[in-house]
């Protein structure tokens, strides 16, 4: 687990790098693609940044075409941040070799272990979450 997760975190930062991105910014982009449009507070708490802090980032994010504020449709004293297509692309096509590998690769297990390994990472991602929330 320690090995996949240097070389997880090694990856990220060159990705970042090969996209012309901040780790953080990339944490972002990564936040808003899995789990929708959020408001700022709720990015704050996803990124462990201040308030002062993730203004900058969506700011230098929006000004890439990356993301973009919306009105909250269920507070009209806010916004939502969002990626946009453009966001979604530009990590994607950063991406697409290391999906295909590691498609390859889940390819060539057999259907049980595929469900063993997917199980492992499923619990080892919840694990992780709980050890990521305040005061954790």
């Amino acid at each position: 687990m320690r090995a996949h997760s240097s070389a997880t975190m090694r990856f990220l930062f060159s990705l970042a790098k090969r996209m012309g991105l901040e780790v953080s910014e990339l944490a972002a982009l990564e936040h808003l693609q899995a789990s929708g449009p959020m408001t700022m507070g709720e990015l704050c708490s996803r990124l462990s940044m201040s308030p002062g802090a993730i203004t900058a980032l969506v700011d230098r994010l929006e000004r890439r075409g990356y993301v973009e504020r919306v009105p909250n449709p269920s507070d009209r004293r806010s916004s939502l941040v969002g990626a946009t297509e453009r966001g979604v692309e530009e990590t994607f096509r950063h991406l697409l070799p290391y999906i295909r590998e590691l498609r390859a690769l889940e390819e060539r297990l057999p259907a049980g272990e595929r469900e063993a390994v997917a199980r492992f990472l499923s619990d080892a991602a919840k694990i992780a979450h709980r050890h990521s929330a305040p005061g954790a």
